[in-house]
Protein backbone atom coordinates (compact mmCIF):
# COMPACT_ATOMS: atom_id res chain seq x y z
CA UNK A 1 0.00 0.00 0.00
CA UNK A 2 2.80 2.42 0.80
CA UNK A 3 4.21 2.28 -3.11
CA UNK A 4 0.69 2.88 -4.44
CA UNK A 5 0.15 5.96 -2.16
CA UNK A 6 3.05 7.20 -3.10
CA UNK A 7 2.34 6.73 -7.10
CA UNK A 8 -0.84 8.11 -6.21
CA UNK A 9 0.22 11.34 -4.66
CA UNK A 10 3.06 12.07 -7.54
CA UNK A 11 0.72 11.36 -10.38
CA UNK A 12 -1.15 14.14 -8.25
CA UNK A 13 1.40 16.49 -7.80
CA UNK A 14 2.78 15.91 -11.53
CA UNK A 15 6.40 14.51 -10.02
CA UNK A 16 8.22 11.99 -12.13
CA UNK A 17 7.08 13.05 -15.52
CA UNK A 18 10.66 13.17 -17.12
CA UNK A 19 13.12 10.13 -16.43
CA UNK A 20 15.99 11.90 -18.30
CA UNK A 21 16.26 15.19 -16.64
CA UNK A 22 15.95 15.85 -12.84
CA UNK A 23 16.00 19.03 -10.24
CA UNK A 24 19.49 19.65 -8.71
CA UNK A 25 20.52 22.17 -6.41
CA UNK A 26 23.36 24.12 -8.49
CA UNK A 27 25.69 26.26 -6.07
CA UNK A 28 28.57 27.44 -8.89
CA UNK A 29 27.93 29.45 -12.13
CA UNK A 30 31.54 29.03 -14.24
CA UNK A 31 31.00 32.16 -16.74
CA UNK A 32 33.26 31.64 -19.46
CA UNK A 33 33.36 34.37 -22.90
CA UNK A 34 33.11 32.99 -26.49
CA UNK A 35 36.64 31.84 -27.01
CA UNK A 36 36.63 29.77 -23.58
CA UNK A 37 38.51 32.40 -21.21
CA UNK A 38 37.28 33.12 -17.51
CA UNK A 39 35.57 36.29 -17.85
CA UNK A 40 34.98 36.40 -13.75
CA UNK A 41 35.93 34.42 -10.65
CA UNK A 42 33.21 31.13 -9.87
CA UNK A 43 29.49 33.28 -9.47
CA UNK A 44 27.53 31.48 -6.56
CA UNK A 45 24.27 30.12 -7.02
CA UNK A 46 21.24 30.13 -4.13
CA UNK A 47 17.48 30.19 -4.00
CA UNK A 48 17.52 32.93 -2.03
CA UNK A 49 20.66 34.94 -1.25
CA UNK A 50 18.85 36.65 1.88
CA UNK A 51 18.99 33.02 3.73
CA UNK A 52 21.36 32.68 6.71
CA UNK A 53 22.33 29.16 5.17
CA UNK A 54 21.19 29.91 1.54
CA UNK A 55 20.65 27.07 -0.47
CA UNK A 56 21.90 26.31 -3.56
CA UNK A 57 19.64 27.64 -6.83
CA UNK A 58 17.79 24.55 -8.06
CA UNK A 59 18.13 23.43 -11.75
CA UNK A 60 16.94 20.71 -14.14
CA UNK A 61 20.35 18.60 -14.94
CA UNK A 62 20.28 15.46 -17.51
CA UNK A 63 20.42 12.44 -15.34
CA UNK A 64 22.57 10.17 -14.33
CA UNK A 65 22.17 6.97 -12.18
CA UNK A 66 23.76 7.14 -9.29
CA UNK A 67 24.78 3.39 -9.91
CA UNK A 68 26.47 4.63 -12.75
CA UNK A 69 28.70 7.18 -11.27
CA UNK A 70 29.41 4.67 -8.73
CA UNK A 71 31.05 2.61 -11.26
CA UNK A 72 33.84 5.02 -10.81
CA UNK A 73 34.50 6.41 -14.46
CA UNK A 74 31.28 8.24 -15.02
CA UNK A 75 29.61 11.77 -14.39
CA UNK A 76 26.78 13.84 -15.10
CA UNK A 77 26.31 15.50 -18.26
CA UNK A 78 27.01 19.61 -18.41
CA UNK A 79 26.60 19.96 -14.23
CA UNK A 80 28.39 18.04 -11.95
CA UNK A 81 30.62 18.32 -8.58
CA UNK A 82 33.43 20.64 -8.73
CA UNK A 83 35.32 17.72 -8.53
CA UNK A 84 34.50 16.02 -11.48
CA UNK A 85 33.41 18.81 -13.84
CA UNK A 86 37.08 21.20 -13.00
CA UNK A 87 39.19 18.78 -11.32
CA UNK A 88 38.83 20.81 -7.94
CA UNK A 89 39.81 17.78 -5.82
CA UNK A 90 39.20 17.48 -2.40
CA UNK A 91 42.55 17.29 -0.21
CA UNK A 92 41.58 15.11 2.14
CA UNK A 93 40.74 12.04 0.02
CA UNK A 94 43.54 12.11 -2.32
CA UNK A 95 42.85 8.67 -2.43
CA UNK A 96 40.36 8.84 -5.07
CA UNK A 97 42.22 11.70 -7.32
CA UNK A 98 42.64 8.60 -10.04
CA UNK A 99 38.77 8.24 -10.20
CA UNK A 100 38.34 11.68 -10.28
CA UNK A 101 40.46 12.23 -13.56
CA UNK A 102 38.73 9.46 -15.37
CA UNK A 103 35.35 11.37 -14.36
CA UNK A 104 36.83 14.52 -15.11
CA UNK A 105 37.83 12.67 -18.99
CA UNK A 106 34.15 11.68 -18.87
CA UNK A 107 33.07 14.41 -18.53
CA UNK A 108 34.85 16.18 -21.59
CA UNK A 109 33.59 13.09 -23.47
CA UNK A 110 30.36 13.58 -23.30
CA UNK A 111 30.78 17.39 -24.12
CA UNK A 112 32.71 16.14 -27.21
CA UNK A 113 29.92 13.90 -28.43
CA UNK A 114 27.41 16.25 -27.59
CA UNK A 115 28.99 18.99 -29.89
CA UNK A 116 28.86 16.67 -33.09
CA UNK A 117 25.51 16.08 -32.52
CA UNK A 118 24.02 19.80 -31.52
CA UNK A 119 25.99 22.09 -34.50
CA UNK A 120 23.76 24.97 -33.30
CA UNK A 121 25.50 24.49 -29.90
CA UNK A 122 28.79 23.85 -31.14
CA UNK A 123 30.74 27.03 -30.24
CA UNK A 124 29.61 27.04 -26.76
CA UNK A 125 30.47 23.24 -25.87
CA UNK A 126 34.35 23.82 -27.88
CA UNK A 127 34.40 26.60 -25.56
CA UNK A 128 33.61 24.89 -22.62
CA UNK A 129 36.06 22.46 -23.85
CA UNK A 130 39.02 24.69 -24.74
CA UNK A 131 38.71 25.66 -20.88
CA UNK A 132 38.84 22.27 -19.40
CA UNK A 133 42.01 21.33 -21.59
CA UNK A 134 43.84 24.86 -20.37
CA UNK A 135 45.81 23.90 -16.95
CA UNK A 136 46.63 27.10 -16.16
CA UNK A 137 42.83 28.03 -16.96
CA UNK A 138 42.00 25.45 -14.29
CA UNK A 139 44.35 26.31 -11.43
CA UNK A 140 43.49 29.75 -11.61
CA UNK A 141 39.74 28.79 -11.37
CA UNK A 142 41.28 26.45 -8.56
CA UNK A 143 42.41 29.32 -6.99
CA UNK A 144 39.58 31.45 -6.81
CA UNK A 145 37.42 28.34 -6.05
CA UNK A 146 39.43 27.93 -2.81
CA UNK A 147 38.90 31.75 -1.95
CA UNK A 148 35.38 31.38 -2.02
CA UNK A 149 35.44 28.18 0.60
CA UNK A 150 34.14 26.36 -1.81
CA UNK A 151 33.06 22.35 -1.22
CA UNK A 152 34.53 20.12 -4.39
CA UNK A 153 31.40 18.33 -3.57
CA UNK A 154 29.28 21.79 -5.08
CA UNK A 155 27.75 21.39 -7.78
CA UNK A 156 28.94 23.78 -11.08
CA UNK A 157 27.63 24.25 -14.27
CA UNK A 158 29.23 27.03 -17.20
CA UNK A 159 28.12 29.88 -18.82
CA UNK A 160 29.36 31.06 -22.21
CA UNK A 161 28.83 34.30 -23.57
CA UNK A 162 26.17 35.11 -21.40
CA UNK A 163 24.16 31.62 -21.75
CA UNK A 164 23.78 29.15 -19.00
CA UNK A 165 24.07 26.10 -20.62
CA UNK A 166 21.58 24.29 -17.92
CA UNK A 167 19.06 26.53 -18.97
CA UNK A 168 19.10 27.29 -22.58
CA UNK A 169 16.45 26.32 -24.57
CA UNK A 170 18.69 24.06 -27.07
CA UNK A 171 16.22 21.14 -28.19
CA UNK A 172 19.43 19.71 -29.76
CA UNK A 173 20.69 19.35 -26.57
CA UNK A 174 18.07 18.04 -25.27
CA UNK A 175 17.36 15.26 -27.81
CA UNK A 176 20.77 14.18 -27.68
CA UNK A 177 20.84 13.58 -24.10
CA UNK A 178 17.29 11.47 -24.77
CA UNK A 179 18.96 9.35 -27.70
CA UNK A 180 22.14 9.07 -25.36
CA UNK A 181 19.98 8.00 -22.77
CA UNK A 182 18.21 5.19 -25.18
CA UNK A 183 21.25 3.67 -26.16
CA UNK A 184 22.06 2.68 -22.55
CA UNK A 185 18.65 1.18 -21.89
CA UNK A 186 18.96 -0.75 -24.77
CA UNK A 187 22.34 -2.37 -23.91
CA UNK A 188 20.67 -3.70 -20.82
CA UNK A 189 18.19 -6.56 -20.83
CA UNK A 190 15.11 -6.33 -18.89
CA UNK A 191 13.42 -9.29 -18.00
CA UNK A 192 9.43 -8.71 -18.11
CA UNK A 193 7.74 -9.39 -14.61
CA UNK A 194 4.76 -8.00 -12.65
CA UNK A 195 5.36 -5.07 -11.55
CA UNK A 196 4.62 -4.63 -7.23
CA UNK A 197 3.40 -1.48 -7.56
CA UNK A 198 1.15 -1.31 -10.41
CA UNK A 199 0.46 -5.18 -10.83
CA UNK A 200 1.09 -5.07 -14.71
CA UNK A 201 3.15 -7.02 -16.80
CA UNK A 202 6.08 -5.03 -17.75
CA UNK A 203 9.60 -4.90 -18.28
CA UNK A 204 11.18 -4.65 -14.38
CA UNK A 205 14.45 -3.06 -12.90
CA UNK A 206 17.87 -4.65 -11.69
CA UNK A 207 18.28 -1.79 -9.96
CA UNK A 208 16.22 1.14 -8.60
CA UNK A 209 17.94 5.02 -8.27
CA UNK A 210 18.65 6.59 -4.74
CA UNK A 211 16.73 8.40 -2.56
CA UNK A 212 18.01 11.91 -1.86
CA UNK A 213 18.03 13.17 2.24
CA UNK A 214 16.99 9.97 4.17
CA UNK A 215 18.77 10.73 7.35
CA UNK A 216 21.22 7.89 8.53
CA UNK A 217 21.98 7.18 5.21
CA UNK A 218 24.80 8.20 2.70
CA UNK A 219 25.48 11.21 1.04
CA UNK A 220 25.47 9.93 -2.21
CA UNK A 221 21.74 8.10 -1.51
CA UNK A 222 20.03 5.55 -0.05
CA UNK A 223 17.59 2.99 -1.79
CA UNK A 224 14.24 1.89 -0.83
CA UNK A 225 14.53 -1.81 -3.03
CA UNK A 226 18.24 -3.31 -2.52
CA UNK A 227 19.24 -6.99 -2.20
CA UNK A 228 22.89 -7.95 -2.10
CA UNK A 229 23.17 -10.82 -0.36
CA UNK A 230 22.15 -14.24 -1.00
CA UNK A 231 19.84 -15.06 1.98
CA UNK A 232 17.91 -12.11 0.27
CA UNK A 233 17.39 -13.69 -2.96
CA UNK A 234 15.02 -16.39 -3.80
CA UNK A 235 13.68 -18.39 -6.90
CA UNK A 236 16.89 -17.03 -8.45
CA UNK A 237 16.39 -13.67 -8.52
CA UNK A 238 18.70 -11.07 -7.90
CA UNK A 239 19.19 -7.84 -7.24
CA UNK A 240 15.97 -5.62 -7.14
CA UNK A 241 13.49 -8.37 -9.34
CA UNK A 242 12.79 -9.78 -5.98
CA UNK A 243 10.47 -6.91 -5.57
CA UNK A 244 10.15 -6.17 -9.33
CA UNK A 245 9.15 -2.47 -10.27
CA UNK A 246 8.65 -0.99 -13.74
CA UNK A 247 10.72 2.33 -14.96
CA UNK A 248 7.90 4.67 -14.66
CA UNK A 249 6.83 3.32 -11.40
CA UNK A 250 10.15 3.73 -9.13
CA UNK A 251 10.52 7.34 -10.99
CA UNK A 252 6.78 7.86 -9.36
CA UNK A 253 8.19 6.32 -5.93
CA UNK A 254 11.33 8.16 -5.88
CA UNK A 255 10.04 11.52 -7.17
CA UNK A 256 7.29 11.51 -4.48
CA UNK A 257 9.53 10.44 -1.68
CA UNK A 258 12.07 12.91 -2.48
CA UNK A 259 9.42 15.79 -2.48
CA UNK A 260 7.78 14.64 0.93
CA UNK A 261 11.09 14.30 2.08
CA UNK A 262 12.05 18.00 1.60
CA UNK A 263 8.63 19.00 2.96
CA UNK A 264 9.08 17.60 6.00
CA UNK A 265 12.77 18.56 6.32
CA UNK A 266 11.37 22.13 5.58
CA UNK A 267 9.21 21.45 8.80
CA UNK A 268 11.46 19.96 11.29
CA UNK A 269 10.28 16.81 10.99
CA UNK A 270 13.34 15.15 11.51
CA UNK A 271 14.58 13.83 14.75
CA UNK A 272 16.95 11.17 15.96
CA UNK A 273 18.28 9.88 12.58
CA UNK A 274 14.22 9.37 11.99
CA UNK A 275 12.14 11.89 9.39
CA UNK A 276 8.57 11.58 9.39
CA UNK A 277 6.63 11.97 6.02
CA UNK A 278 3.00 12.71 5.56
CA UNK A 279 0.36 13.36 2.75
CA UNK A 280 -3.08 12.59 1.39
CA UNK A 281 -4.78 11.38 -1.46
CA UNK A 282 -6.47 14.39 -2.17
CA UNK A 283 -5.01 18.05 -1.50
CA UNK A 284 -6.22 19.66 1.57
CA UNK A 285 -5.94 23.35 2.93
CA UNK A 286 -5.27 22.50 6.53
CA UNK A 287 -3.27 19.36 7.00
CA UNK A 288 -3.37 18.68 10.93
CA UNK A 289 0.49 17.04 11.04
CA UNK A 290 1.64 20.23 10.06
CA UNK A 291 0.24 21.64 13.49
CA UNK A 292 1.94 19.18 15.00
CA UNK A 293 5.37 20.37 13.58
CA UNK A 294 4.49 23.75 14.56
CA UNK A 295 2.27 24.08 17.16
CA UNK A 296 0.77 27.20 15.61
CA UNK A 297 -1.22 28.52 17.78
CA UNK A 298 -4.68 29.65 15.99
CA UNK A 299 -4.15 26.50 14.34
CA UNK A 300 -4.19 24.82 17.70
CA UNK A 301 -6.91 27.15 18.53
CA UNK A 302 -9.16 25.59 15.49
CA UNK A 303 -8.57 21.98 15.76
CA UNK A 304 -10.11 22.85 19.80
CA UNK A 305 -12.75 24.47 18.33
CA UNK A 306 -13.36 21.49 16.21
CA UNK A 307 -14.17 18.90 18.88
CA UNK A 308 -16.37 21.77 21.10
CA UNK A 309 -18.20 22.19 17.94
CA UNK A 310 -18.47 18.97 16.34
CA UNK A 311 -17.58 21.15 13.50
CA UNK A 312 -14.58 19.63 10.93
CA UNK A 313 -11.68 22.00 9.98
CA UNK A 314 -11.99 20.03 6.72
CA UNK A 315 -14.98 18.98 4.88
CA UNK A 316 -13.08 15.63 3.32
CA UNK A 317 -14.18 12.26 4.82
CA UNK A 318 -13.23 10.12 1.84
CA UNK A 319 -10.03 11.70 1.91
CA UNK A 320 -7.10 9.10 3.16
CA UNK A 321 -4.31 10.24 5.24
CA UNK A 322 -0.83 8.70 5.34
CA UNK A 323 2.07 8.88 7.34
CA UNK A 324 5.35 7.43 6.91
CA UNK A 325 8.70 7.56 9.24
CA UNK A 326 11.57 6.41 7.30
CA UNK A 327 15.43 6.55 8.49
CA UNK A 328 18.90 4.93 6.59
CA UNK A 329 20.82 2.11 7.49
CA UNK A 330 24.12 2.74 4.79
CA UNK A 331 22.68 2.41 1.73
CA UNK A 332 19.32 1.10 2.58
CA UNK A 333 16.10 2.82 3.86
CA UNK A 334 14.36 1.43 6.85
CA UNK A 335 10.78 2.26 7.17
CA UNK A 336 10.25 2.93 10.75
CA UNK A 337 6.03 2.91 10.75
CA UNK A 338 3.86 3.29 8.44
CA UNK A 339 0.33 4.78 9.40
CA UNK A 340 -3.06 5.37 7.44
CA UNK A 341 -6.35 6.69 7.89
CA UNK A 342 -8.48 9.62 7.14
CA UNK A 343 -8.48 13.23 7.44
CA UNK A 344 -11.73 14.12 9.37
CA UNK A 345 -10.12 10.58 11.82
CA UNK A 346 -6.82 12.13 11.89
CA UNK A 347 -7.99 15.75 12.54
CA UNK A 348 -10.50 14.83 15.26
CA UNK A 349 -7.38 12.79 17.51
CA UNK A 350 -4.62 15.93 17.16
CA UNK A 351 -7.26 17.81 18.30
CA UNK A 352 -7.38 15.87 21.24
CA UNK A 353 -3.44 15.45 21.29
CA UNK A 354 -3.40 18.75 22.34
CA UNK A 355 -6.55 18.69 24.43
CA UNK A 356 -4.63 15.91 26.43
CA UNK A 357 -1.26 18.13 26.59
CA UNK A 358 -3.16 20.82 28.13
CA UNK A 359 -1.16 21.90 31.43
CA UNK A 360 -0.71 24.92 33.43
CA UNK A 361 2.52 27.29 32.74
CA UNK A 362 4.80 27.32 35.63
CA UNK A 363 3.66 30.67 36.60
CA UNK A 364 0.51 29.33 37.00
CA UNK A 365 -1.61 32.02 35.31
CA UNK A 366 -2.51 30.31 31.80
CA UNK A 367 -3.06 26.70 30.58
CA UNK A 368 -0.99 25.97 27.52
CA UNK A 369 -1.95 23.28 24.89
CA UNK A 370 0.72 24.32 21.87
CA UNK A 371 3.78 21.92 22.16
CA UNK A 372 4.92 21.11 19.05
CA UNK A 373 6.28 17.46 18.07
CA UNK A 374 9.76 18.95 18.60
CA UNK A 375 9.39 20.80 22.25
CA UNK A 376 8.06 17.37 23.33
CA UNK A 377 10.90 15.53 21.86
CA UNK A 378 13.36 17.92 23.28
CA UNK A 379 11.78 17.67 26.75
CA UNK A 380 13.85 14.17 26.51
CA UNK A 381 16.78 15.59 25.34
CA UNK A 382 20.26 15.80 27.48
CA UNK A 383 21.91 19.08 26.85
CA UNK A 384 25.09 18.23 27.99
CA UNK A 385 25.52 15.65 24.94
CA UNK A 386 27.16 16.96 21.56
CA UNK A 387 23.78 15.48 20.28
CA UNK A 388 21.34 16.25 22.99
CA UNK A 389 18.59 14.16 20.57
CA UNK A 390 20.46 10.96 21.46
CA UNK A 391 19.14 10.54 24.53
CA UNK A 392 16.03 10.15 23.63
CA UNK A 393 14.39 6.29 23.56
CA UNK A 394 15.43 4.39 20.70
CA UNK A 395 11.79 5.12 18.25
CA UNK A 396 10.35 8.04 20.51
CA UNK A 397 9.75 10.66 17.51
CA UNK A 398 7.75 7.91 15.48
CA UNK A 399 6.08 6.62 18.44
CA UNK A 400 5.12 10.34 19.36
CA UNK A 401 3.64 10.86 15.94
CA UNK A 402 1.93 7.83 15.58
CA UNK A 403 0.13 8.23 19.04
CA UNK A 404 -0.97 11.60 17.88
CA UNK A 405 -2.46 10.63 14.26
CA UNK A 406 -4.14 7.19 15.95
CA UNK A 407 -5.18 8.57 19.31
CA UNK A 408 -3.39 5.38 20.77
CA UNK A 409 -1.51 5.18 23.98
CA UNK A 410 1.94 6.68 24.45
CA UNK A 411 4.77 4.16 24.79
CA UNK A 412 5.88 3.82 28.69
CA UNK A 413 9.40 3.80 27.69
CA UNK A 414 8.90 7.35 27.16
CA UNK A 415 7.40 7.71 30.40
CA UNK A 416 10.17 6.61 31.98
CA UNK A 417 12.50 8.67 29.83
CA UNK A 418 10.63 12.39 30.83
CA UNK A 419 10.64 11.32 34.29
CA UNK A 420 14.12 9.92 34.15
CA UNK A 421 15.01 13.71 32.77
CA UNK A 422 12.96 15.57 35.15
CA UNK A 423 14.81 14.45 38.03
CA UNK A 424 18.27 14.89 36.77
CA UNK A 425 16.73 18.56 36.29
CA UNK A 426 15.70 18.55 40.05
CA UNK A 427 18.99 17.35 41.46
CA UNK A 428 21.42 19.04 39.43
CA UNK A 429 22.22 21.49 41.55
CA UNK A 430 21.90 24.20 38.63
CA UNK A 431 23.56 25.20 35.69
CA UNK A 432 26.83 27.02 35.01
CA UNK A 433 25.60 30.30 36.26
CA UNK A 434 24.40 28.99 39.65
CA UNK A 435 20.81 29.20 38.81
CA UNK A 436 18.54 26.31 38.98
CA UNK A 437 17.20 24.25 35.69
CA UNK A 438 13.92 25.94 35.04
CA UNK A 439 10.76 24.00 34.70
CA UNK A 440 9.79 22.50 31.27
CA UNK A 441 5.97 22.79 30.75
CA UNK A 442 6.18 20.37 27.65
CA UNK A 443 7.67 17.73 30.05
CA UNK A 444 4.60 18.12 31.85
CA UNK A 445 2.87 18.26 29.48
CA UNK A 446 4.20 15.20 27.86
CA UNK A 447 3.88 13.41 31.13
CA UNK A 448 0.36 13.99 31.58
CA UNK A 449 -0.51 12.74 28.04
CA UNK A 450 1.17 9.48 28.79
CA UNK A 451 -0.68 9.14 32.13
CA UNK A 452 -3.97 9.77 30.14
CA UNK A 453 -3.61 7.45 27.42
CA UNK A 454 -2.22 4.85 29.77
CA UNK A 455 -4.35 1.54 29.50
CA UNK A 456 -3.79 1.27 33.44
CA UNK A 457 -5.24 4.57 34.23
CA UNK A 458 -7.88 4.81 37.05
CA UNK A 459 -10.87 7.15 37.57
CA UNK A 460 -9.27 8.51 41.15
CA UNK A 461 -5.85 9.21 39.61
CA UNK A 462 -5.39 13.05 38.90
CA UNK A 463 -4.17 14.35 35.52
CA UNK A 464 -5.67 17.83 35.51
CA UNK A 465 -4.27 20.53 33.78
CA UNK A 466 -3.72 22.69 36.85
CA UNK A 467 -3.47 21.61 40.68
CA UNK A 468 -6.41 19.65 41.87
CA UNK A 469 -6.87 20.80 45.40
CA UNK A 470 -9.75 17.82 46.23
CA UNK A 471 -7.49 14.80 44.65
CA UNK A 472 -7.72 11.61 46.25
CA UNK A 473 -4.57 10.08 44.55
CA UNK A 474 -1.96 9.45 46.72
CA UNK A 475 1.18 9.78 44.76
CA UNK A 476 -0.04 13.04 43.32
CA UNK A 477 -1.00 14.04 46.80
CA UNK A 478 2.78 12.67 47.70
CA UNK A 479 3.96 14.96 45.54
CA UNK A 480 1.62 18.05 46.39
CA UNK A 481 3.03 17.57 50.09
CA UNK A 482 6.87 17.53 48.71
CA UNK A 483 6.30 21.14 46.61
CA UNK A 484 4.48 22.71 50.29
CA UNK A 485 8.32 21.45 52.42
CA UNK A 486 10.41 22.96 49.71
CA UNK A 487 7.89 26.30 50.33
CA UNK A 488 8.68 25.75 53.51
CA UNK A 489 11.97 25.32 53.54
CA UNK A 490 12.13 28.09 51.15
CA UNK A 491 10.50 30.71 53.42
CA UNK A 492 12.40 29.73 56.78
CA UNK A 493 16.28 29.72 55.11
CA UNK A 494 15.86 31.48 51.79
CA UNK A 495 17.57 30.34 49.16
CA UNK A 496 20.26 27.60 50.29
CA UNK A 497 23.07 25.66 48.26
CA UNK A 498 21.08 22.84 48.30
CA UNK A 499 17.25 22.59 48.22
CA UNK A 500 15.43 20.00 49.53
CA UNK A 501 14.17 18.64 45.67
CA UNK A 502 18.03 18.73 44.98
CA UNK A 503 18.86 16.80 48.15
CA UNK A 504 15.97 14.23 47.76
CA UNK A 505 13.50 14.48 44.90
CA UNK A 506 14.87 11.45 43.41
CA UNK A 507 13.92 9.64 46.50
CA UNK A 508 10.52 11.27 47.45
CA UNK A 509 9.24 10.23 43.91
CA UNK A 510 10.02 6.28 44.18
CA UNK A 511 9.80 5.98 48.05
CA UNK A 512 7.94 8.61 49.72
CA UNK A 513 6.91 6.71 52.88
CA UNK A 514 11.08 6.44 54.11
CA UNK A 515 12.08 9.68 52.88
CA UNK A 516 9.37 12.31 53.83
CA UNK A 517 9.99 10.99 57.17
CA UNK A 518 13.65 12.16 57.73
CA UNK A 519 12.24 15.72 56.11
CA UNK A 520 9.31 16.04 58.67
CA UNK A 521 11.87 15.78 61.77
CA UNK A 522 12.86 19.72 59.90
CA UNK A 523 9.12 21.08 59.82
CA UNK A 524 8.62 22.35 63.20
CA UNK A 525 12.59 24.45 63.29
CA UNK A 526 11.23 25.61 59.61
CA UNK A 527 7.63 26.55 60.98
CA UNK A 528 9.16 28.84 63.85
CA UNK A 529 11.67 30.74 61.66
CA UNK A 530 8.77 31.07 58.60
CA UNK A 531 6.81 32.49 60.90
CA UNK A 532 9.67 34.93 62.24
CA UNK A 533 10.76 36.15 58.94
CA UNK A 534 7.10 36.52 57.72
CA UNK A 535 4.58 36.89 59.99
CA UNK A 536 1.38 34.18 59.60
CA UNK A 537 3.43 32.33 56.70
CA UNK A 538 4.78 29.16 58.56
CA UNK A 539 1.01 29.13 60.00
CA UNK A 540 -0.23 28.58 56.50
CA UNK A 541 1.95 26.42 55.52
CA UNK A 542 1.30 24.28 58.89
CA UNK A 543 -2.44 24.10 57.53
CA UNK A 544 -1.30 23.02 54.12
CA UNK A 545 0.66 20.51 55.55
CA UNK A 546 -2.33 18.88 57.50
CA UNK A 547 -4.78 18.86 55.14
CA UNK A 548 -2.63 17.17 52.93
CA UNK A 549 -1.44 14.65 54.93
CA UNK A 550 -5.44 13.69 56.01
CA UNK A 551 -6.19 13.19 52.93
CA UNK A 552 -2.69 10.69 52.77
CA UNK A 553 -3.50 9.06 55.34
CA UNK A 554 -7.78 8.55 54.39
CA UNK A 555 -6.19 6.86 52.09
CA UNK A 556 -4.03 4.39 53.81
CA UNK A 557 -1.07 6.68 54.08
CA UNK A 558 2.52 7.45 52.81
CA UNK A 559 3.18 4.55 49.75
CA UNK A 560 6.41 2.42 50.72
CA UNK A 561 7.01 2.62 46.94
CA UNK A 562 5.70 4.37 43.95
CA UNK A 563 5.57 2.50 40.36
CA UNK A 564 6.46 4.16 36.94
CA UNK A 565 3.16 5.86 36.71
CA UNK A 566 2.80 6.86 40.06
CA UNK A 567 6.07 8.56 39.40
CA UNK A 568 4.12 10.26 36.98
CA UNK A 569 1.18 11.72 39.26
CA UNK A 570 4.02 12.60 41.72
CA UNK A 571 5.55 15.28 39.52
CA UNK A 572 2.55 16.55 38.23
CA UNK A 573 1.62 17.35 41.75
CA UNK A 574 4.73 18.63 42.69
CA UNK A 575 4.58 20.70 39.40
CA UNK A 576 1.18 21.91 39.74
CA UNK A 577 1.49 22.71 43.47
CA UNK A 578 4.33 24.96 42.78
CA UNK A 579 2.54 26.78 39.68
CA UNK A 580 -0.10 27.73 42.02
CA UNK A 581 1.71 29.72 44.18
CA UNK A 582 3.56 31.26 41.31
CA UNK A 583 -0.28 32.27 40.44
CA UNK A 584 -1.58 34.06 43.78
CA UNK A 585 -0.14 37.38 44.61
CA UNK A 586 0.94 36.77 47.88
CA UNK A 587 2.83 33.39 47.90
CA UNK A 588 4.82 35.21 44.46
CA UNK A 589 5.79 38.36 46.54
CA UNK A 590 6.86 35.80 49.67
CA UNK A 591 8.95 33.97 47.19
CA UNK A 592 10.75 36.86 45.87
CA UNK A 593 11.52 38.36 49.34
CA UNK A 594 12.49 34.64 50.51
CA UNK A 595 14.72 33.91 47.77
CA UNK A 596 16.51 37.46 48.64
CA UNK A 597 17.43 35.74 52.61
CA UNK A 598 20.20 33.75 53.25
CA UNK A 599 20.50 31.63 56.18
Amino acid sequence: MILQALIAYAERENLGGDPDFEKVGVRWLIPLDDSGNLISGPIALAENSNDKKPKPKEMIRPFTSANELNQGDKSHFLCDTLERAVLFLDQKALEKEAARRKQHEYFKSMLEEAKSACPDMEAKLTAVLKFLNDEKSLARLHEQLGAEKAKPSDNATFSVGGMNLLESESESLKSFWRNHRKKVAAGKMRTRRICLATGELTETLDTTEKIKGVPGGLATGTNLVSFDKDSFCSYGLEQAQNAALSAPAELKIRSALNALIEKSRNQNLVFQNTICLHWTRQPVEFDPVDTLATANPEQVERLLKSVQTGRQVVDLDANAYYALSLSGNGGRIVVRDWFESTVPKVQQHIAHWFIDLGIVNYDGKSIKHEFSLGQLLWALANEKLDKPLDAMPHGAPEELLHAALSGGPVPQNILMAALRRETIDRVSGGNESGQRKPFLPARFALIKLCLLRSPNRKENQTMTEKLDPNSKDVAYLCGQLFAVLGRLQLLALGKVGASIAERTYGGVATRPATTLGPLFTKVPAYLKKANERFPGAGTNKQKEIEQICQRIEAQGGLPQTLGLEEQGRFALGYYCQLAAYRARHEEEELEKKAEELSE
